[in-house]
């Protein structure tokens, strides 16, 4: 007998048991309220009925309560086994699968949250100097190890509340909660550096070597984040004419914020 049969049997048992003790009582009762004699009859009456109809009636109600009980515990797994797909998906479709930031779609979505007037982010954007030349010389290997190498720094000299993308091929994109400019000058010279100090081979005589430019723009309350994207680019552009290897922040967002009609 399985548990699930055993359980069932002992709740019914429990049950008719209680209906004879109930039928005794009542039946004796109203026989002696009545001036009724006991016979045997009697006792067989209040023994068997509730046994013929108790113990069925009940049986099968347990039966429907552990069928239902299953039924609910196999629609909870399923529930939480989906939930858990559709968390990994949500995290492959919002993530770059090679340096596990954010995708470009991931990264927006961050962008676009809704800010309180008067309060600011900031966005960087990276781009590796003459990645090109790079992957030419060392291979795409070295050229998918450096971005990797790249992205764990950002993620280093950020903040948790902070977002870091990989907007598309070596871009990346670094969006800072309640950054003015002139903290995230600071921050994006950092990143500067610390990229620029890496050590990127063990062979010295190998001399290699990735440097990163910077563009940063100011995000206000009301800043389009297509707007916001192309003052950055700007100042990106900007940093690789200037001789690549620095930061830039050379224009204001506030000139690029939008104006209901």
């Amino acid at each position: 007998m399985t548990p699930r049969s055993k359980r069932i049997l002992g709740k019914s048992t429990v049950v008719t048991i209680i209906a004879i003790v109930a039928t005794f009582g009542l039946s004796f009762t109203a026989r002696i309220a009545l001036h009724m004699p006991i016979d045997w009859l009697s006792w067989v009456e209040c023994t068997l009925i509730p046994v013929l109809i108790g113990m069925p009636v009940s049986a099968y109600i347990f039966v429907q309560s552990e069928t239902i009980q299953d039924t609910c515990d196999k629609l909870e797994k399923s529930y939480a086994a989906l939930s858990e797909t559709h968390d990994r998906l949500a995290f492959v479709t919002s993530h770059d699968p090679m340096t596990g930031l954010l995708s470009r779609g991931g990264f927006m979505a961050k962008m676009d949250r809704e800010r309180d007037e008067g309060e600011y982010d900031t966005l960087l954007l990276i781009d590796p100097d003459h990645f090109s030349l790079f992957n030419d010389k060392h291979g795409h290997s070295k050229g998918d190890e450096a971005l990797v190498r790249i992205a764990k720094a950002l993620v280093y000299l950020t903040r948790p509340g902070d977002s870091v993308g990989r907007l598309g091929g070596e871009e990346f994109g670094v969006l800072l909660r309640g950054v003015h400019n002139e903290q995230a000058m600071t921050i994006a010279e950092n990143i500067r550096r610390l990229v620029e100090a890496m050590a990127w081979s063990k062979e010295q005589q190998d001399n290699v070597k990735v440097t990163v430019s910077i563009g940063g723009a100011e995000i206000a309350c009301n800043a389009d984040a297509q707007d916001v994207l192309r003052t950055a680019g700007r100042c990106l552009f900007e940093a690789k004419q200037r001789g690549r290897n620095r930061v830039a922040f050379d224009y204001e967002v506030s000139r690029l914020r939008v104006v209901t009609p």
